[in-house]
């Protein structure tokens, strides 16, 4: 009975990393996409929620590194009496680190500098104003075949000083 339980115990790590085998099967290649999804602003006397867009594309070299650029553009909000307002959009460029567990399918992370031009009257900033700044996620993907994905991401911008928290999903089309 010892002898039982020692194998199953044994053999239990070696189930758990059978999908990673599978991973390799993950092929370098080109990728486009587009997610929608909402973004948080809590800044000055605005609190708000609003929409968020994104354009993406993007080319992975191996099973674990590629490159992402994407356009975001965050939706104008305000508050009801609407003396606080914000609206932004800008270009990014990510490195991203994936981790396969399936053919098709990842998790994966992303550090990269976004470029953005926001037009806001928050507190004591006022008025169009560009820049850029670093900004980071991290994501699912589940593909359901080797040409078409479906994303799952949170990511942190920081814009105009201003900490903007997005959660989106989103289609990826692999080429």
């Amino acid at each position: 009975m010892k002898t039982r339980k020692l194998l199953a115990l044994m053999g239990l790590p070696a189930l758990l990393l059978v999908p990673f085998t599978a991973a390799q099967a993950e092929r370098p290649g080109l990728y486009i996409g587009g997610s929608w999804g909402a973004y948080r602003i809590n800044e000055s006397n605005l609190d708000e929620h609003d929409d968020v867009i994104k354009a993406f594309a993007g080319v992975q070299f191996n099973n674990w590194f590629g490159v992402e650029g994407s356009w975001v553009d965050f939706n104008r909000t305000s508050n009801p009496n609407g003396s606080s307002r914000f609206e932004a959009d800008g270009r990014g460029l990510a490195a991203v680190f994936s981790v396969p567990f399936s053919e098709s399918s990842s998790f994966f992370a992303k550090v990269g500098q976004f470029w953005w031009k926001a037009d806001s009257v928050l507190g004591s900033t006022v008025g169009e104003r560009d820049g850029h700044d670093i900004f980071y996620g991290a994501g699912f993907k589940f593909g359901f075949n080797k040409y078409l994905a479906w994303r799952l991401e949170a990511e942190r911008y920081d814009v105009t000083d201003v900490r903007l928290d997005t959660v989106s999903v989103g289609l990826q089309f692999n080429f």
